[in-house]
């Protein structure tokens, strides 16, 4: 990917990661965004977890660790990301990705790069699982994995009660903008299944609310 060759002529880029109780996943994804140069700051918000998330990130100095002292939501932890990013285009990434790369990040960050009238790009999942690409088909504006510029973010709605909802807000905003975005495939990614973190009553349970937050912001706004 040519825009990522030199690195002085390239803008700051920050990660921001969200992340509650992720101590068996925030690992590899940390492993993978530190090998990758072209990052400049790598952001991890831990949203009230109560395992050892927080004790993880710390064994990684160059991690700028923010610590929520209450869980308050994907929305919320994002917010609190992004009001401690300095980089000129910023990505979101989730803490619980399986088979992350640093191809992937430069899937994300590069086309922005390329070309300066796109403002945001969002990730897709191709080819990880069959359950989590088939997620990703049936509602593509929920995709965690996008990055974008902050100039775009300027005007955005307040999105930091908005749960995991938050997707939504950055997609219509783009929308209402009529600003350009594009999607990008990412091969060979997927995550953990909320019923895989947390055992099938629970994790389903946690699910149908990720939906609810998701489905009632989304007809709310229509």
């Amino acid at each position: 990917m040519p825009g990522l060759t030199n690195k002085k002529d390239l803008p700051e880029i920050s990660v921001i990661i969200p992340a509650y109780n992720e101590e068996n996943h925030v690992k590899p994804v940390l492993d993978t965004v530190s090998k990758a140069s072209f990052i400049d700051e790598i952001i991890v918000v831990n949203d009230g977890s109560t395992d050892k998330t927080a004790e993880i990130v710390k064994t990684y100095p160059a991690v700028k660790l923010i610590n929520r002292e209450k869980n308050g939501g994907k929305g919320a932890a994002l917010k609190d990301g992004l009001d401690s990013a300095k980089g000129d285009i910023i990505a979101f990434i989730d803490a619980d990705l399986v088979g992350l790369t640093v191809n992937h990040l430069k899937s994300l960050v590069d086309p922005l790069i390329q070309d300066p009238k796109l403002m945001m790009t969002v990730g897709k999942f191709s080819g990880g699982r069959i359950c989590t690409d088939l997620s990703q088909k049936m509602v593509p504006f929920i995709s965690g994995q996008r990055a974008f510029r902050r100039n775009f973010v300027r005007d955005i709605p307040d999105f930091a009660s908005s749960g995991f909802a938050v997707e939504i807000i950055f997609t219509q905003h783009a929308k209402t903008k009529k600003t350009r975005l594009k999607e990008v495939l990412l091969k060979n990614l997927t995550h953990v299944m909320k019923e895989e973190k947390l055992g099938y009553p629970h994790g389903f349970v946690y699910r149908l609310k990720m939906y609810k937050e998701i489905f009632s912001h989304l007809f709310k706004t229509k």
